[in-house]
């Protein structure tokens, strides 16, 4: 029993022994101290198992961690309390761990059933597209998966960006449209500015740092694919497909040699320049995120609606003093339900769907436009309001959605007591455990966690690296019924360190899995032998 009451305090929850009440009869009293007495014992085993458990992750964080730098894990149990704690309070940086806490906050904020809805409006002899802050309109891995159905009522899988949009040219033409005197984006949900600060300057080029914005055409970004010739190569493909992005090849014929082939964007127009050579067509595109992606959707829609058959005169943005985008809706509204942004988020990592889920928090809580600041301060109030009486939130900074700048700050303690937060919520636990990465099946951790037993365990989680960061946090399942809540953070370590990170955060869940294993079924009754085994009397 003093094993309990140690624990038990450890905690920082007073015991009430008042609590206890005492039935009318002397048999009632004797079933309910039978029945706090199993509760007692199995409190018991699992803080004597939980002891191991922490010494033995202490020897693995002793001897695996990677060299330099600092080490955060914390492990907590599916009461709540902290089975581990190695630097759990210190204040790290999660790199795409801080996606756990915008996904989970958008979960808590916009609901589980909510769905983004992208418009295309008739006003007279105008056009207006209002965005939602979907960020997978026309994505193209979900467009691959799109089922449509033609003219002709067969239904078919898969779609181009080309042929979403004609959705929208035709049902402009089915309302009688022959000419658009204007087009306007109406991107307002959000702020203009779609690059944070904090991103790293020599990376903005890339996919992963596209653009955010109100209105998000297959992921801000062109895909290019490139085929060799006499001088060098040429693109032979875009995707979106159009007629006025600018490409300039500087490419040359190299024999022998691993093609070798990047592409630049102009920092301020969607201009291009392809360097480098190749030796063989490209199998996969060459992806460089757009500059002012809001300007570059306003011209693909126009480009298409020309095409087919619509002439825009004019296209513009939305101006802070225009009224509120009012019309007939033309065409499809493209609806996304939350469940999907959060899978694409967590699974797959994408930052651009982080960084909208956190500019429409933003936007849910103020109902001004989304943005770093008002999207970070809804993430950070919601966090702090459910875990401040859980644990240190001191610790906590976030300041963009996807964890790309190295300003955000958490502690591994946090992220374990927000995992637990939300998979204790009874609607919540299932979308948000859905999008999670599954260990040895799915997402960034499809390769990871090979040898552990899928007939008994499961690991979702959700990874994150950038440059000297390496983290990874997620929950635990036993067949038993039992589960733990995790984070391993590593920061500042020397280069080579990423793979001890990794075999270290896999040596950690592993334990936790042979913790929970030792630990009786849920719901189990402990005989006898067993609770005097464990001082239970």
């Amino acid at each position: 029993m003093n094993v309990f009451l140690e624990n038990f305090n450890r905690c920082g929850k007073p015991i009430n022994h008042r609590s206890f009440v005492i039935g009318k009869s002397r048999r009632s009293s004797s079933a309910m101290i039978r029945r706090v007495g199993a509760c007692l014992t199995l409190f018991a085993a699992t803080t004597l198992f939980g002891a191991d458990l922490a010494s033995t992750v202490k020897a693995l964080a002793n001897t695996s961690s990677p060299k330099k730098g600092t080490t955060a894990i914390s492990v907590r149990g599916e009461d709540g309390i902290e089975l581990v704690r190695i630097n759990s309070d210190t204040a790290m940086s999660p790199a795409s761990n801080e996606k756990l806490l915008t996904t989970g906050a958008a979960l808590r904020i916009l609901g589980g059933d909510f769905v983004f809805q992208t418009r295309l409006l008739r006003d007279g002899d105008r056009l207006i597209a209002v965005g939602d802050g979907d960020p997978s309109f026309a994505d193209p891995e979900l467009l691959a998966e799109m089922l449509h159905t033609n003219k002709d009522g067969q239904q078919s899988k898969g779609m181009t960006p080309e042929s979403l949009l004609d959705l929208w040219v035709q049902g402009a033409k089915d309302s009688g449209m022959t000419e658009c005197a204007e087009l306007v984006i109406d991107d307002r949900i959000f702020d203009r500015k779609g690059v944070h600060s904090g991103w790293p300057a020599d990376q903005l080029n890339e996919h992963y740092c596209a653009p955010v914005g109100g209105i998000t055409f297959h992921l801000n970004r062109i895909d290019f694919w490139a085929k060799p010739t006499d001088r060098g190569a040429d693109i032979c493909k875009t995707r979106p497909c159009s007629d006025f992005v600018a490409i300039v090849n500087h490419t040359a014929r190299v024999k022998g040699k691993e093609d070798g082939l990047w592409i630049q964007r102009d920092t301020t127009t969607n201009s291009f320049t392809i360097r480098g050579f190749c030796n063989k067509p490209l199998e996969e595109p060459v992806s460089v995120a757009l500059t002012d992606s809001a300007n570059y959707f306003a011209q693909l829609l126009a480009e298409r609606l020309t095409k087919g058959g619509i002439p825009v005169k004019s296209y513009r943005l939305a101006s802070e003093i225009d009224p509120i985008s009012t019309g007939k809706i033309v065409g499809p509204v493209i609806r996304t339900p939350i469940a999907t942004v959060l899978r694409r988020c967590n699974v797959d990592s994408q930052n651009l769907y982080a960084e909208c889920l956190l500019k429409r928090a933003g936007f849910a809580v103020t109902q001004t436009p989304g943005s770093w600041l008002n999207g970070s301060d809804a993430v950070e109030k919601i966090v702090r309001t459910r875990l401040a009486d859980k644990v240190n939130i001191d610790s906590l900074d976030c300041v963009d959605g996807s964890g790309l700048s190295k300003e955000n700050r958490v502690s591994a303690s946090i992220l374990s007591a927000w995992v637990d937060d939300l998979i204790s919520d009874k609607k919540l636990s299932e979308p948000f455990t859905d999008s999670l990465a599954v260990g040895g099946e799915s997402g960034t951790v499809k390769k990871r966690f090979r040898d552990l037993d899928d007939r008994k365990f499961s690991v979702h989680c959700k990874t994150g690296y950038i440059n000297g960061v390496c983290a990874l946090s997620g929950v635990v399942k036993c067949v038993n019924g039992h589960h733990a809540t995790f984070s391993v953070i590593c920061n500042g370590f020397e280069a080579g360190g990423v793979t001890k990170a990794k075999q270290l955060q896999e040596s950690v869940v592993k334990a936790t899995a042979q913790y929970l294993e030792t630990l009786a079924p849920v719901g189990a009754v402990v005989s006898p032998k067993v609770r005097e085994s464990l001082g239970g009397g």
